[in-house]
């Protein structure tokens, strides 16, 4: 054999190997980039900033759920059977508000949505303004739909050699699948204990408590809530749910001698007032909910609460409990502060000195 016939014998075994490579990567797809999983097997959610982006174009729905981190353990099998859809969990951890409008758009684009079902966080909306994701170093080749800069999914050995096997075996054994998707609640504790080691609280005189001026949030919050509320509207054939979850009474503690109570009642008005006229929105108000925010078995740390809590959020809405309407919003507003009251007099001593 000449040298020119084991080149190109050479260079053949390499471009196999290549497509073979390229070709396993293809058909498990777990970033789901061209497809969902075939033959049966049970698509597996535990990647949410890679598989993002791939699951909201490929994936069969009429519904998403969306929100941070405390909306994963939603068992969206919950929200299909309620409402009668099929839901997609569209989630990103700490994303502001601008990150999820822009998976919410991505979904649009792709489906014709009949519900979103909206985990909104008071933080998303007073963090940041613009898309965060890439700042965050989530690569950029999953976000567009074009195989060309798809070279280092494709050709990755981390996912070849390590993520495809772990794949297979949580699909097999229902691992992060179906509803269940990213949930990370298994193994944690939850309780009073955990809870207090992750807040360290000393003693602040509420004379020395300054609140932070209005001036200095209230145009990025407008800003924000304004641009869901135009998303919102441009989509009158979708229904919305907007969903305030509880944080801890800890968490409210934080905010209060940290001076951002007052930032987070106004946060509040704004998305009452902004979001309740339009016709397509239901918003359901979890935060005054004194049995969850009091009470700390409930929590992890200090807003990741419990499955159970997310069950009860779901069946709460499914029920049209804790709705607030234009009639009551005065009154849930109202209630927070009696709720922020009751914590600092009576609740916040109960584990930390008042006084020096």
């Amino acid at each position: 054999m000449s040298s020119r016939q084991k080149l190109g014998r050479l260079i053949r075994i390499i471009l196999t190997e290549l497509l073979l490579v390229a070709g396993i990567c293809w058909f498990f797809d777990i970033f789901y980039q061209y497809h969902a999983p075939f033959f049966g097997m049970d698509a597996v959610f535990n990647d949410r900033d890679n598989q993002m982006p791939g699951s909201i174009r490929t994936f069969d729905y009429d519904s998403a759920l969306v929100g941070s981190s405390v909306a994963e353990n939603f068992d969206t099998s919950g929200f299909d059977e309620a409402f009668g859809c099929n839901t997609l969990k569209i989630i990103k951890s700490s994303g502001t508000s601008d990150d999820l409008l822009y998976y919410v758009n991505m979904a649009e684009e792709n489906h014709t949505l009949k519900n979103v079902f909206w985990c909104f966080d008071l933080f998303s909306v007073e963090n940041g303004n613009g898309v965060q994701l890439f700042n965050e170093g989530a690569p950029r080749y999953l976000h567009t739909k074009t195989v060309l800069d798809d070279v280092p999914y494709l050709f990755n050995k981390e996912i070849l050699m390590e993520k495809i096997p772990t794949w297979i075996i949580s699909s097999a054994e229902g691992i992060n699948t179906g509803g269940n998707a990213y949930n990370w609640a298994d193994g944690k504790e939850f309780g009073t204990e955990i809870l207090l080691s992750h807040y360290s609280r000393m003693y602040v005189d509420e004379n020395e408590i300054t609140m932070i001026p209005e001036e200095e949030y209230r145009s990025l919050i407008d800003d924000n809530i304004t641009e869901v509320a135009q998303m919102i509207e441009s989509h009158p054939e979708t229904q919305f749910y907007i969903m305030l979850p509880p944080y801890s009474l800890f968490w409210w503690d934080s905010s209060w001698v940290n001076g951002q109570f007052e930032m987070h009642m106004y946060t509040m008005e704004r998305i009452f007032k902004t979001l309740l006229p339009i016709d397509n929105v239901k918003i359901f108000c979890f935060q005054n909910e004194r049995e969850i925010v009091l009470d700390t078995d409930n929590y992890m740390d200090m807003i990741h609460y419990s499955p159970e809590i997310n069950r009860y959020m779901l069946d709460s809405l499914a029920q049209g409990d804790y709705e607030v309407t234009e009639d009551n919003l005065e009154e849930t507003l109202g209630q927070m502060r009696e709720i922020m009251s009751e914590i600092e007099k009576t609740e916040m001593p109960k584990y930390y000195a008042t006084q020096e």
